[in-house]
Parts: C-alpha cells; structure tokens; sequence
C-alpha cells in the first residue's frame, strides 16, 4: 500500500473543488469576505475557540499503584453495593471538578 500525504488528496478528486476538499481534509473553518455575501468567495481560514467538544476526550495519565488500585477497589464495591456513581471515570471526574473549579480553571 502507498502512502501519500493529505495534501495529495486535495488534487486526487475529479471534478472536485480543490478548496472545498482542502477545507475537509484539513477541517478549517472558511469564512466569507468581509462585505462579500457570495459563499463563492473564500479568503481567510479561522478557527473559533467558541466551539467545544461532543462526547469524551480521551485523557491519560499515570497513578501510583496504590492510588490505581484503590480507584478500582471503589469502583467495583460501588459497583456490587448497587451505587448510582461507579465506574473509574465518575469518580475521577467527581474528584476532579470541584477541584478545578475551586481553582477557577472550570466555569
């Protein structure tokens, strides 16, 4: 199998409009000119901080054995005493955010 770069792709599709493919294989947000209402005319790239995440973002990290082990006790006994909040990802995020927000680093 042949490797090539994205940008190749770009250049790959007939009949296709270069910018548009650029556009979604590099995910950029076009905008229109300023005081220019075609969406033909596509001048700048922006990327808007506004927008936020859909689902879960994957985040790794490294606990010492005792802190891991105990995380997985508390999940498996929450888990047969029938609580509401057990698995490891709820009790690390019920940890963690009052923490960051106490920090002023989450509204």
């Amino acid at each position: 199998m042949e490797r090539r770069p994205l940008a190749a792709a770009v250049h790959s599709i007939p009949n296709a409009d270069p910018d548009a493919v650029r556009q979604f294989v590099t995910q950029d947000r076009m905008v229109p000119a300023v005081g220019n209402t075609q969406t033909q005319s596509i001048v700048r790239h922006t990327t808007s901080t506004a927008l936020s995440p859909v689902g879960l973002i994957p985040v790794t990290v490294r606990l010492r054995p005792a802190l891991a082990g105990a995380l997985k006790r508390a999940s498996l006994e929450r888990q047969l005493a029938g609580e509401e909040v057990f698995t490891q990802q709820e009790l690390v995020e019920q940890a963690l955010e009052p923490w960051l927000r106490s920090l002023g680093y989450l509204n």
